[in-house]
C-alpha cells in the first residue's frame, strides 16, 4: 500500500473521531476542520462536517460555510445540487464571490453561470424591501438594502439589463433621501391645564332682573356625524379612518431546515381584515415568507386581536397589510 496514501487515511480517521467527539466546539473549529477535509480531498467528510455547523460566528462565516459545501459538491461531481446550494447562497449573499485562493477556476465559473439569471430578481426584491423600509420611515434598514441594491443593479447595468438603468436611478435617489432625512422629533410634552382658582361664588339674580334679562341664546347642537357604512371596508387610503391597534399578534415557530437557511432573514407580508370588534375575518399572503410556512401564519392569523379601527368614534371594518419578518431564533 502507498504510504502517502495510509498516512492520509489514518488522518481521516482520526479527524473523524475528533469531529464526532467534539460536539461543544466552536463553530469557528468546526469550519477549521471542515476546510481541513476538503484541502485532504476528503469531500464527503467535509460535508458531513459543515452539516454540524449550526450556529456560525459571523455572516462571513456563514459564507464560508456555504461556499465550501458548494465546492465539495463540485468535487464530488454533484453538480444538480451545487447549483441548488448556490442559488441558495447566492439568495441569502448575492454580493458574494469566491476568491481565486478558494475555489478554481471550474467552481468560479459555475458559481458565476448559476448566479448571473438569478440577478435581475434579487436586485428588483432588494429594492422592494428598501422602499417598503423607506415608506416605513426605517431610515437605516433602506439605507442599508438601498446601498445593496445599487450594488447589484450596476451588475445589471453592465451586462445591459433593461430597466436597470433606470431602476438604479431610483434607488440612489431614495438612498440619498435617506441619508439626508433628519431623525423624527420627539414627542411634544403635553401639560395638562391648571385648575381654574377659587373664588367668591357671584351674587344670586333677583327676579326682577331675571325677568328684564334678555332671553339667553338658545344651544345649537353640531349635526350628528353620519353613521359609516356597515358593509365597507376601509384602508389607509382613507386617512379620516382611525386604523387599528394590534393587541396580540402571535407567530408560529420557525425552525430552520439548514444551516443556510438559518442564516436568512425572511421577510412577507400577510394582509388581515379586521371586523368592528376586533377578530380578524380573512388573511392572505401579500408576498409569500417562507412556502412552508405561509399556511401555518394563515392559521395563526385568524386568531390575532386588534383594538378595532373607528371612524367618527364608530368601529368599522379595515384592511391590513402586515410586515412578517423571520430571523433564526425568534420565531418572529
Amino acid at each position: 500500500m502507498n504510504p502517502q496514501r495510509t498516512t492520509r487515511c489514518l488522518a481521516i480517521v482520526f479527524a473523524t473521531w475528533a469531529t464526532l467527539g467534539a460536539s461543544a466546539a466552536s463553530a469557528q473549529d468546526t469550519l477549521a476542520r471542515a476546510k481541513n477535509f476538503y484541502a485532504s480531498a476528503a469531500y464527503e467528510e467535509a460535508l458531513q462536517v459543515l452539516g454540524h455547523v449550526s450556529a456560525p460566528a459571523s455572516p462571513a462565516d456563514a459564507d464560508e460555510v456555504a461556499a465550501y459545501q458548494v465546492f465539495c459538491l463540485v468535487a464530488l461531481g454533484r453538480t444538480d445540487q451545487a447549483k441548488q446550494a448556490i442559488e441558495a447562497l447566492v439568495r441569502i449573499d448575492p454580493t458574494y464571490h469566491p476568491s481565486e485562493t478558494e475555489a478554481s477556476p471550474r467552481v468560479r465559473t459555475l458559481f458565476d453561470e448559476t448566479r448571473r439569471p438569478l440577478l435581475p430578481q434579487i436586485a428588483r426584491q432588494s429594492y422592494a424591501t428598501a422602499k417598503d423600509a423607506f415608506d416605513r420611515k426605517d431610515m437605516a434598514a433602506a439605507t442599508l438594502e438601498f446601498d445593496r441594491a445599487i450594488a447589484l443593479l450596476d451588475e445589471l447595468v453592465a451586462s445591459n439589463d433593461p430597466g436597470a438603468a433606470d431602476l438604479r436611478v431610483l434607488a440612489a435617489g431614495f438612498r440619498d433621501l435617506c441619508k439626508n432625512t433628519p431623525p423624527p422629533p420627539p414627542a411634544p410634552v403635553v401639560v395638562p391645564p391648571a385648575p381654574p382658582a377659587e373664588g367668591p361664588s357671584p351674587p344670586p339674580v333677583a327676579d326682577k332682573d331675571k325677568a328684564d334679562a334678555p332671553p339667553a341664546a338658545a344651544k345649537v347642537s353640531p349635526p350628528a356625524a353620519p353613521t359609516p357604512d356597515p358593509n365597507m371596508v376601509y384602508s389607509p387610503q382613507q386617512p379620516e379612518v382611525k386604523a387599528p391597534v394590534t393587541i396580540s399578534r402571535d407567530l408560529p415557530a420557525w425552525r430552520p431546515a439548514n444551516p443556510i437557511e438559518a442564516k436568512q432573514t425572511l421577510v412577507g407580508v400577510v394582509e388581515v381584515v379586521i371586523s368592528e370588534n376586533g377578530s380578524v375575518l380573512s388573511a392572505s399572503m401579500l408576498k409569500s415568507v417562507l412556502a412552508r410556512y405561509d399556511p401555518l401564519l394563515l392559521q395563526a392569523a385568524t386568531s390575532w386581536k386588534f383594538q378595532p379601527a373607528t371612524k367618527d368614534g364608530v368601529p368599522v371594518k379595515y384592511r391590513l397589510a402586515m410586515s412578517i419578518q423571520l430571523v433564526r431564533g425568534s420565531g418572529r
